[in-house]
């Protein structure tokens, strides 16, 4: 089996523990980086390494990549409070972490970015924040795979938690298309990506594809309970987002970023065999 040395940071989150468990499995000697051993508990046991660090803290970074070949990064912000910023978690913290890793001799890092970031990042914050760590890795000696994936399944939770509340929200109309996946098969592609020897960007989504109105029926019915939608305007969300800018950046990026559903498609290649329909029916027998 393979035995190289992979470190992987945002390991404590939904896809990093996915690819902690996958790059465990694939044979490769898993170093995870996180502020405190206990968030890895779910994925302790796949860890041959625990490096007790901050990426937002750079000087904590020190020895994280000593003897490490290959690289994970899914590390950003999700939350709607004004502090850590994107720019300090989805930019800085990713860049701290670029910066080490190639001083360091590591090979191959992956990267993960934003479905549509090259088209999205003149207005879209979130997007212009990791975008601008795909242009620092494309200037790397390392060879370097930048993914940006369609969406998770566990956003999709936020849709089921709408539904269980009695009712979803979709952007415009919600015809918009979208095929998200599942972390564990994103994972499993990764640790392939991990053998690149060539640099590459791919865009990756789940095997299915679905409006927002569809997904919002996966979960009504899942809940056996009647379709109630309603409706927010992309054009009253960019508002919010301009007005909210100067107060926390951190929102008005999200909102910017929502917005987009209402006017775009995100599909992307078909990856894995996980759907969403058994996904909502095991949230509702836990609910």
């Amino acid at each position: 089996m393979n035995r190289e040395s992979a470190v992987i940071c945002g390991a404590t989150g939904y896809l990093g523990r996915a690819v902690v468990r996958a790059a465990h499995r694939a044979g490769h000697r898993v170093r995870a980086l996180a502020r405190n051993e206990a968030g890895l508990a779910p994925v302790r046991s796949a860890c041959a390494e625990v490096f007790v660090g901050e990426a937002t803290r750079p000087h904590t970074l020190a020895g994280l990549f000593e003897g490490a070949t290959l690289a994970f990064s899914s590390i950003g912000t999700r939350s709607f409070g004004r502090r850590p910023t994107i720019w300090q978690v989805d930019r800085d913290a990713n860049l701290a972490l670029v910066e080490a890793a190639e001083a360091a001799g590591v090979r191959c890092f992956v990267f993960v970015s934003v479905f549509g970031g090259a088209d999205l990042r003149a207005r879209v914050a979130v997007a212009e924040a990791r975008e601008q760590v795909v242009d620092r890795l494309r200037a790397s000696p390392m060879t370097s795979v930048i993914i940006r994936p369609t969406g998770f399944f566990n956003d999709m939770k936020e849709v089921f938690e709408m539904a269980h509340r009695g009712r979803v929200w979709v952007v415009g109309t919600g015809d918009t298309a979208l095929n998200p996946i599942h972390a564990d098969d994103l994972a499993e592609r990764v640790v392939e990506y991990f053998d690149a020897r060539a640099s590459l960007e791919v865009d990756v989504g789940g095997p299915d594809r679905f409006t927002q109105l569809d997904v919002g029926h996966l979960a009504f019915s899942a809940l056996n309970r009647p379709a109630r939608f309603g409706h927010v305007s992309p054009t009253i969300m960019r508002l919010a987002a301009r007005v909210t800018r100067p107060f926390n950046a951190n929102a008005s990026a999200f909102l910017e970023l929502f917005a987009s559903l209402g006017d775009r498609d995100a599909l992307a290649q078909p990856v894995g065999q996980r759907r969403l329909q058994e996904q909502m029916e095991r949230w509702a027998a836990s609910t």
